[in-house]
């Protein structure tokens, strides 16, 4: 378990985790977030989560920031 920065989609009412990103940097997720806010109607957040990683992949978030 580490904390990283992940970029975090959210969709219904109420918002509910549906997908994560790993990000090397806030200012790439916030990069990421403005470009994917754009060309969505999903609610994106960045954020610094407890996660676990493998292979520079988020396999499970346990909690959130």
């Amino acid at each position: 378990m580490e904390i990283v920065i992940s970029l975090m989609m959210f969709l219904g009412n109420p918002p509910e985790l549906k997908e994560h990103l790993l990000m090397p940097s806030i200012s790439k997720c916030l990069e990421k977030k403005r470009i994917a806010t754009r060309n969505s109607n999903a609610e994106y957040r960045c954020s610094k989560v407890k996660a676990v990683v493998k292979d520079g992949k988020i396999i499970s978030i346990s909690s959130l920031d």
